[in-house]
């Protein structure tokens, strides 16, 4: 898996958008619509990105998808033909999509937020973009904005990841603030968004200020 794509994946288990369209920029795609209550539920989730939208009526969408034991397969997207989502995808968007294992080519967007989230939240940890102690507190953790006000590369990297360090200025949600610092993987393309005076999402514990996570969107 791409690490442009884990990228994106942090963003998503961060927010926890399960029924959402995940573009590359993150910008406000249209909610899907659920499936109808006639469709079969796939019972394998994986991580897809399109390949291509032909036709205009009844497009015909394709996409490649890899699983989270990493198998990598080529499907179709079922949809109706008035689905508001069609308009949000183009080849390079990445999805969450749901499937049959015994019967992989058909696809549905994925509509189940625990399984999508637990998905994700495996493929992140495989990985080694977060560690468990910054999932923890990114599921269970206050969420709060923090203010960067410096920021430093470590050196290290996974082909589109950068990691550095932050200090950052958290702010309580109750008043006041605290600082602290946090070492996490960046898309590089977006590394500009941590850059000293940059707002940037936190999550801490309240019993605990010592340690934060961070969440970064691709750029």
């Amino acid at each position: 898996m791409s690490d442009a794509l884990l990228g994106a994946l942090a963003v998503v288990s961060a927010i926890a958008l399960a029924s959402i369209v995940v573009a590359a920029d993150l910008a406000g795609q249209p909610p899907r619509r659920r499936r109808p209550p006639n469709t079969r539920c796939p019972r394998s989730i994986g991580v897809g990105t399109v390949q291509m939208v032909a036709g205009s009526d009844d497009p015909v969408i394709v996409i490649e998808v890899e699983s989270v034991a990493g198998q990598r397969f080529t499907g179709r997207l079922c949809h109706s033909a008035d689905d508001e989502v069609l308009s949000a995808l183009r080849p390079g968007v990445i999805v969450l999509v749901s499937f049959d294992p015994a019967s992989r080519k058909q696809l549905t967007l994925a509509d189940d937020a625990i399984a999508v989230r637990a998905t994700a939240d495996r493929t992140l940890l495989r990985h080694g973009v977060l560690t468990h102690d910054q999932l923890d507190l990114i599921r269970f953790g206050t969420h709060s904005c923090g203010v960067v006000t410096g920021m430093r590369t470590t050196g290290r990297e996974r082909e589109a990841l950068r990691e550095v360090e932050l200090d950052v200025m958290v702010t309580r949600p109750g008043g006041g603030q605290f600082p602290a610092q946090e070492i996490t993987l960046v898309p590089e393309a977006a590394l500009d968004k941590v850059s000293p005076g940059s707002i940037i999402d936190t999550y801490y514990l309240p019993a605990d200020e010592s340690a934060i996570a961070v969440c970064v969107p691709p750029a």
